[in-house]
């Protein structure tokens, strides 16, 4: 193969299927739907990419058009461009862009490169963890009966993990954990409140979680309240994480650790810029003696991608994984 291979194609599709899905009560349903990248290069290797998107309303074909206006920025450019795209958006550019493009891009070039070596993509990263334990991450569902149903389920399915996007009330969310955790008292548990309380009602849930015991409380405030969530994290044992979704620059996430609002940090690949930042996060909060536990809930193709990102480092404890499994394998 050449040493100097270029993009030669690229072809962009929205996968629909007709579906939508809420991880609290206290929010509306999402439409959901994968954008697929495929990128050719000048010595026909091909690498594959996924980005969910979440919308109120029909399927999202943003990205789709977005990816299409970009093609004659990206055509012709070496296959090793993936620094370069995200330097293109930061320099000279002080007006907001979205971070889904240059991800979906990047990421299939990842995949594409690791193609190229002729290793798999957690190794040419790294190559840390071989293996890495799964956690079942649940949608919200209508009653606590329904709760107890899936997470048998999860739990007669292998996991030994599981993570609740219960139902976004306080004293609900309360009395469901307790009565999980009585049912099931040998599976760990994580908490994710969707970033719907306000300080109240999050360190009312937090101590109820401290005296439950459980793995980590995700997300119980908004991402920005970086002051709320350092006061939490003094007042409670449990660890305290993000929902990781507001910070895309390695330098906002090296700022915050300074004085750390969290106990281990959360990040995701399509609010990034990929691959690369995602890669460089794990790096920084590792800087910090702080796990990164990037959010793999989704499709097949976006949850692998995260997969390999998770094992190329040893500061990732677990992988977390849409349940059930089979909606998300849409179109694969």
């Amino acid at each position: 193969m050449s040493e100097l291979a270029s993009i030669r194609q690229a072809e962009v599709r929205v996968i629909d299927p007709g579906g939508s899905v809420r991880w609290t009560e206290r929010a509306k349903s999402c439409a959901i739907s994968t954008t697929v990248l495929q990128i050719t290069d000048t010595d026909g290797v091909t690498g594959v990419a996924g980005a969910d998107c979440y919308t109120f309303g029909r399927a999202d074909r943003a990205l789709l058009e977005q990816i299409c206006s970009m093609w004659p920025w990206l055509e012709g450019r070496s296959i090793d461009c993936r620094e370069q795209l995200a330097e293109d958006m930061r320099v000279g550019v002080v007006f907001p862009l979205l971070t889904a493009p240059i991800s979906l891009i990047d990421t299939a070039l990842w995949d594409l490169a690791a193609k190229r070596a002729g290793l798999p993509l957690w190794k040419l990263l790294g190559g840390a963890q071989a293996q890495v334990p799964a956690y079942a991450s649940l949608e919200t569902m209508p009653t606590t009966d329904h709760y107890l149903e899936v997470v048998g389920q999860a739990k007669a399915d292998g996991f030994q993990a599981v993570k609740l996007h219960s139902f976004g009330e306080p004293e609900r969310d309360i009395a469901l954990f307790t009565l999980l955790r009585d049912a099931y008292p040998g599976l760990t548990f994580m908490y994710d409140a969707e970033g719907v309380f306000s300080r109240r009602e999050a360190l009312k849930v937090g101590q109820a979680l401290d005296e439950l015991g459980c793995r980590w409380y995700e997300a119980p405030l908004p991402d920005f309240d970086l002051e709320g969530y350092r006061d939490l994290r003094r007042r409670l044992t449990t660890p305290i994480l993000p929902a990781g979704y507001a910070m895309w620059d390695v330098r906002q996430i090296a700022d915050a650790l300074r004085d750390s609002p969290w106990s281990a940090c959360r990040a995701e690949i399509v609010s990034t810029l990929g691959i690369t930042e995602l890669t460089k996060m794990m790096v920084v909060a590792g800087a910090f003696d702080l796990d990164l536990e990037p959010v793999t809930y989704g499709h097949s193709l976006f949850a692998t991608a995260g997969l390999h990102v998770i094992q190329a480092h040893r500061n990732a404890s677990y992988f977390e994984m849409a349940y059930p499994v089979e909606p998300w394998e849409y179109g694969v």
